[in-house]
């Protein structure tokens, strides 16, 4: 088949603030496109967001003005003009400089006390006034990650911050969404919903339908239930409709409209096991799998693309990949592939015996982040009884045949069965 060169999925680094602030509707479940890098890292609270830039500000211990000379020098004149005064460490925005709210952080990164403009830089969403936020308070050497996940055992999605938060696991809030089996919830994705407090709401599949919670404060903002059954992903179009995807006989994907009327369907390809279904917006096209093959669907269900994960496999997400091919769950193998154009498997992550500790069994949905680490959902749904420290979340990170474990997070108080992940940084 011809193979066309599409974008790199990579996972979203950037903050939940900047997420929210910047964010359009992008790809389905956990990170669908790449939004590149904002202005500013910190935690996304809905009080105390990082900034995108910062907030202006003419207090002298605000830090250095991004692209705008020293703050804290009354005579440093304009940012953009070098002889100025003394530019010092301009366009660092650090300090104080790149906290804020998110629709205020549009400023120059704090503007000097005197004269100056503070330059072109400090806007969020570029590289200008990027600001590390806070740091990781975990002893030396380990990690800190802000995410979404869901947890189809008891039916709720966890926003967890290890960065900010005091609670137990990170989990700053959990939201209850309707539905009693296991696709409730699966997929997520970023939207936008002028009733969320920012903006901005994630989009779960649930059983009959799908839900919109507020990405700041948990708040279920809607749930559209409808005459569909064994709904395993949920894709916003570009029109403000809804795909769904549908594991029935025959499975489909059906396109319904706010209040869940259908306007138009298209079958898949046979097999079993639709487990999830993503959507790039850059091409329009549908990746999914069914047990153990990959797809590449048009938006009339046409294959344009297919590949075997190989014998035993019963696959659960599948995003693309640079170059044609994909990456892709392998569900019990617990493995996540990656697969070129030819249909060629070239890595294969997960599955080694070094592993046995971390009682690995189905791997679910994931994330593959810029530097080529993977961070998976280990669902434990086939273990009556796991063990309590069991992880529901893993960072592998490619080294060797099988990778390294680098991180988990989760036991069994926390959660039961994370299926997906959505990573915020």
């Amino acid at each position: 088949m011809m193979i066309r060169t599409r974008r790199a999925l990579t996972a979203l680094t950037v903050s939940l603030s900047a997420v929210v602030a910047t964010a359009a509707s992008t790809g389905c479940s956990s990170n669908g496109s790449s939004f590149g890098e904002a202005g500013g890292t910190g935690s996304m609270s809905a009080t105390s967001g990082s900034g995108s830039g910062g907030t202006p500000s003419n207090n002298t211990t605000a830090g250095q003005s991004s692209g705008g000379g020293n703050v804290a020098n009354p005579a440093a004149g304009s940012g953009t003009n070098p002889g100025g005064g003394d530019t010092g460490n301009g366009g660092t925005s650090v300090g104080t400089a790149g906290t804020g709210d998110t629709t205020a952080g549009t400023g120059q990164g704090g503007v000097p006390p005197v004269g100056g403009t503070g330059g072109v830089g400090g806007v969020g969403g570029g590289a200008a006034g990027a600001d590390p936020g806070p740091a990781c308070p975990k002893p030396a050497g380990q990690i800190c990650h802000e995410f979404f996940a869901n947890d189809n055992a008891r039916h709720q999605i966890n926003y967890v911050n290890e960065f900010t938060s005091t609670k137990p696991g990170g989990i700053e809030w959990s939201t209850v969404v309707t539905g009693t089996d296991a696709n409730a919830p699966r997929t997520i994705e970023i939207v936008d919903n002028p009733k969320a407090s920012k903006g901005k709401a994630l989009l779960v599949s649930i059983s009959k339908g799908y839900a919109e919670v507020d990405m700041a404060t948990g708040a279920k903002l809607v749930e559209v239930s409808t005459a569909l059954t064994s709904v395993t992903g949920a894709c916003r179009m570009p029109d403000g409709t809804t795909a769904l995807g549908t594991d029935t006989n025959p499975a489909k994907i059906v396109i319904v409209n706010a209040s869940g009327a259908q306007s138009r369907s298209f079958n898949l390809p046979t097999g079993a096991n639709l487990r999830a279904i993503n959507r790039d917006p850059a091409t329009g096209h549908f990746w999914l799998s069914r047990t153990e093959t990959v797809y590449e669907l048009n938006d009339q269900g046409q294959i344009l693309w297919q590949a075997s994960m190989g014998a035993g496999t019963k696959g659960y997400a599948v995003w693309w990949r640079a170059g044609g091919g994909a990456y892709a769950t392998t569900g019990e193998p617990h493995t996540v592939l990656e697969i070129d154009g030819t249909g060629k498997i070239l890595t294969k992550i997960g599955d080694d015996a070094s592993f046995a500790s971390l009682k690995l069994d189905f791997f679910s949905g994931f994330v593959r982040r810029p530097n080529g680490n993977y961070i998976i959902a280990n669902w434990l749904g086939h273990q009556g009884t796991p063990e309590q420290t069991a992880p529901e979340v893993i960072e592998f990170q490619p080294d060797g045949g099988a990778g390294k474990a680098i991180w988990t997070w989760g036991n069994q108080t926390l959660a039961r069965q994370i299926t997906n992940v959505f990573v915020i940084r």
